[in-house]
């Protein structure tokens, strides 16, 4: 399973990294004001010389009386061994706690694993949330998200709700579960429904 996990994965890293300042707009209060800014922000991931990942974000602001930093428009690509494309994806705006490692990802969302040939979709606006229980390793959606599982060879399944656990390896669709899914192999034709790939952390 690679697409979800990676973006959760890609998030994280980026909390750790700038220190730069400008002047706070005391007409505001403390902790709705951003101590960081970045436009344009863009991370890349190395080991051993390999780039393991690139994630870039429109605006990335880092609130620190809260912990917190939030991502807009942020774009992510992991590469495999070959330093071909693996997965990528594309979100509004996620919210991580610099902390926990929790993080809220709101609005669309669209993930795809190339070896899977798998294209993971959330809708947009605030029926679109995910939440990221870092302790827990649990993904899950809120309630009457619009989730849409494409694969190329025209599988389709719809649900309105997601729940993804990492430690179990285990996903479970909800509510209005309907379409069609070709398995791969008889063991998959045992399984309820196909889990969106997720890699391992890259370090």
């Amino acid at each position: 399973m690679k697409i979800l996990k990676s973006l959760v994965l890609l998030l994280v890293f980026l909390a750790g990294g700038c220190s730069l300042d400008y002047e706070k707009d005391q007409t505001t209060p403390a902790d709705q004001v951003p101590q960081l800014v970045f436009d344009h922000l863009r991370q890349t991931g190395v080991k051993d010389g390999r780039i393991l990942y690139t994630m870039e974000s429109d605006v990335a602001e880092v609130y620190q009386t809260k912990k917190q930093m939030r991502l807009k428009r942020f774009r992510f690509q992991e590469y495999d061994s070959h330093g071909a494309s693996a997965s990528q994806g594309e979100a509004d705006e996620a919210a991580i706690d610099t902390v926990t490692n929790d993080a809220k990802i709101s609005g669309r969302l669209k993930a795809r694993s190339e070896e899977h040939r798998v294209t993971l979709e959330v809708g947009g606006g605030s029926s679109g949330s995910l939440t990221w229980a870092n302790e827990d390793r649990i993904l899950k959606t809120e309630q009457n998200a619009a989730v849409r599982l494409l694969k190329d060879d025209g599988s389709k399944i719809e649900a309105s709700g997601l729940t993804l656990d990492l430690g179990s390896n285990k996903l479970e669709l909800e509510d209005g579960v309907r379409g069609t899914w070709t398995p791969e192999t008889k063991q998959d034709a045992n399984t309820v429904a196909p889990s969106p790939p997720v890699p391992g952390s890259p370090y």
